[in-house]
């Protein structure tokens, strides 16, 4: 159950990773596609421009355009880095959650075998008070089958809980 949660948590993690890598990569792409035409059109404009007052005005307009393309860039990626975070919080905590219950229920397995040791125990003590024979045989053989039946029990309780 435990290796079932955790090879699902690693799942959900891998899949948030690559869809904020995915978005970063696009916002860059994105970003850089901006500046370009913004470079273009700069480029043609300061050559098209013989005002020195003009090519002032273009050069701050390239400089917004690229700071603009570059804030919208940071904030798609801030934006896919929460989900990734929000994912693998949220993940964290249903793998929390399932490893808890794993170890109660091995706990109660353990506590289960134990009483079951312990009442076979009992029983095999009252079994040898009496008298020497075929029931007293047939005690430790019950005995020791309990003791077995209930170890078996605890080591298939285990193995399910993980």
């Amino acid at each position: 159950m435990a290796t079932e949660e955790l090879n699902e948590r690693r799942r959900r993690e891998a899949t948030a990773r690559k869809l904020c890598d995915d978005a970063s990569e696009r916002a860059k792409m994105a970003c850089d596609a901006a500046i370009k035409q913004a470079k273009i059109v700069y480029e043609m404009a300061v050559k098209m421009v013989v005002d020195d007052q003009v090519r002032k005005e273009a050069t701050k307009a390239y400089e917004e355009a690229v700071k603009k393309a570059e804030e919208v860039r940071h904030t798609i990626e801030w934006e896919a880095q929460v989900i990734l975070t929000h994912t693998w919080v949220q993940s964290d905590k249903d793998y929390q959650e399932a490893l808890a219950k794993s170890k109660e229920r091995i706990a109660s397995a353990q506590k289960t075998c134990d009483e079951a040791k312990n009442q076979a125990s009992i029983v095999f003590e009252e079994a040898k008070k009496l008298p020497a024979g075929k029931q007293a045989k047939e005690a430790a053989k019950t005995y020791k089958k309990a003791i077995e039946r209930a170890e078996k029990d605890y080591r298939e309780a285990i193995a399910k809980s993980r």
